[in-house]
């Protein structure tokens, strides 16, 4: 065997190696698994086939900075989280709730959502902006979810701006998670719905910048792991 031989041989052992070592620890990695928070009440799309009564403007979800990753985070203590590398969201998880949210106001109230859409202006609208304060995960314990949510008809100056906080008791495993969340976003979203049917009540006169604005009283709706404050004045739109 000549000298260049060799030295070409031991180099393709390197690489037959490298390539061997890169396989084995894919092979050995553990597979990414992807959640949803999608309604099991299925699409709406055949809820419009038929002319809606009510047309709604589901606006994009905010939520906290250190949930805002496709990875699951689960806290471990008041004041400690994990980030699940492995356990991840199928998107953005303020496109999950936004999803998720849309889907239920829709199901629950026959609406269309127009977001992005051009609007007539003798068309009234009712635009939904939801501020996620809090999305707790504890495994098997609870999940929590704080959200102050606002519906504003395009056409009148009345406003309603409320604060629900909506737990739910979960058991062990990440699916359990993941329903406990979508459990508390239907919550919610039932109370959204209400609110956009609400009729006006004792409303009270806030002085903005511009405009008096009429608050609308929220919906009541009180259980044991559901809590609804109304209104919340002073929330940064």
């Amino acid at each position: 065997m000549t000298l260049l031989q060799s030295h070409s041989l031991r180099a393709f052992v390197r690489v037959a190696t490298g390539i061997s070592l890169a396989v084995l620890a894919a092979c050995a990695s553990p597979p990414s698994r992807f959640y949803t928070l999608g309604s099991e009440g299925g699409s709406t799309a055949a809820d419009r086939t038929v002319s809606p009564a009510i047309l709604i403007d589901m606006r994009p979800v905010t939520v906290p900075s250190a949930v805002a990753r496709s990875q699951i985070v689960v806290q471990v203590s008041a004041s400690q989280v994990k980030v699940l590398e492995d356990d991840r969201w199928a998107s953005p998880l303020a496109d999950e709730i936004r999803n998720a949210m849309l889907a239920a106001v829709s199901l629950q109230s026959g609406a269309a959502d127009v977001h992005g859409m051009a609007r007539a202006d003798n068309v009234a609208v009712y635009d939904v902006s939801i501020d996620v304060r809090r999305f707790e995960t504890w495994p098997g314990s609870h999940v929590l979810i704080d959200v102050v949510w606002t519906v504003r008809p395009s056409n009148s100056q009345e406003t309603m701006i409320c604060h629900s906080v909506v737990s739910r008791s979960v058991s062990a495993g990440y699916d359990a998670i993941v329903d406990g969340h979508r459990q508390a976003l239907q919550r919610i979203a039932t109370q959204i719905t209400q609110g956009i049917r609400e009729p006006v009540k004792t409303p009270t006169v806030h002085l903005g910048r511009q405009a008096a604005t009429r608050s609308m009283s929220c919906p009541t709706m009180v259980e044991a792991e559901t809590r609804i404050d109304a209104p919340v004045s002073g929330v940064a739109q």
